[in-house]
């Protein structure tokens, strides 16, 4: 029993980070049909904001909001100069823009803080473990389960208890409908970006403080995650991504807990494999989803 509570600990763990990632992704997906590849790039840009502020000596309680609001406008500024004048594009010309973005951001951070990898140093109580009932928890498993829950929780408050939730969730629902009713489809995009940017920069903070350093190109493996966890939950429900990035999380522990020794190399190529089987079986995803944000 105490395997399993830890082992169910750790894929909600992993899940949990997965799950934000796919609901910054799917949040403007659901409101442009856009799926931006330069998403990880604000996960780089928060972890490099940390990695100066740390460095500078400001308290690591100050650095959290400082990432979020730094990441938050940056996601905006994004938004407004290479999404913005393409609202009702054809989905090419949002993929093309969006890999161009990708580009153009990525060389900037080589740019300004070069190719080497950079050491993000968190406070000490994070790298700690609590150990209790047989349980050996890390703090940072705790804080990231925890976060998850918090993010997720007032991500549902603001889209359904919110003036701005309401503009969104009818923008993604049915968007002539919401033109026709004066709602402005640049205020909500700018919307979708404030609060996808503020979701990265949780996920930036948590992903770097457990790999620990930061390069450039960092933005490969979270954008992967997020993508797969979309397609699995089921591409452009809110609903979908949250279940696809858990599900995820789930098969990723699984595979570490049952492949034996030799094959943890090959863990990944047998995750997505199971992905694959799993999206013939259901092509909607998990949710059976259609393209709409509920």
């Amino acid at each position: 029993m105490t395997a399993f509570v830890q082992h169910l600990l750790d894929a909600l763990s992993v899940g949990s980070t997965y799950a934000l990632l796919a609901l910054g992704l799917t949040l403007v997906f659901s409101v442009m049909n856009l799926i931006n590849f330069a998403y990880g790039l604000l996960l780089v840009w928060g972890g490099y904001g940390a990695c100066v502020l740390v460095d500078a000596g400001v308290p690591f309680a100050l650095v959290v909001p400082l990432c979020i609001l730094f990441v938050t406008v940056l996601s905006m500024a994004m938004g407004r100069v290479a999404f913005r004048p393409f609202i009702g594009a054809p989905p090419i010309t949002l993929l093309i823009t969006s890999f161009g973005v990708l580009l153009v951001v990525q060389y900037i951070a080589i740019l300004v803080f070069g190719e080497k990898p950079r050491v993000l140093d968190v406070p000490g109580f994070l790298t700690g473990v609590v150990a209790t009932g047989g349980l050996r928890i890390p703090v940072l498993q705790v804080v990231t389960i925890a976060s998850g829950a918090l993010v997720v929780a007032a991500f549902y408050a603001l889209l359904n208890r919110t003036a701005f939730g309401a503009q969104l969730r009818a923008a993604a629902e049915l968007p002539q409908t919401a033109r026709l009713m004066g709602i402005r489809p640049d205020r909500v995009l700018m919307i979708a970006f404030a609060v996808s940017g503020a979701i990265a920069g949780v996920v930036g903070l948590l992903w770097f403080a457990k790999v620990g350093a930061v390069t450039p190109r960092s933005d490969l493996e979270p954008t992967l995650k997020a993508f797969t966890a979309i397609v699995l939950g089921g591409l452009g429900r809110i609903s979908g991504a949250m279940l696809g990035g858990l599900a995820l999380g789930a098969i990723e522990v699984a595979m570490n807990i049952v492949l034996p020794a030799g094959a943890i190399t090959y863990a990944q190529a047998i995750v997505f494999a199971i992905v694959i089987a799993l999206l013939v079986l259901r092509p909607g995803g998990l949710s059976g989803a259609r393209t709409e944000a509920t």
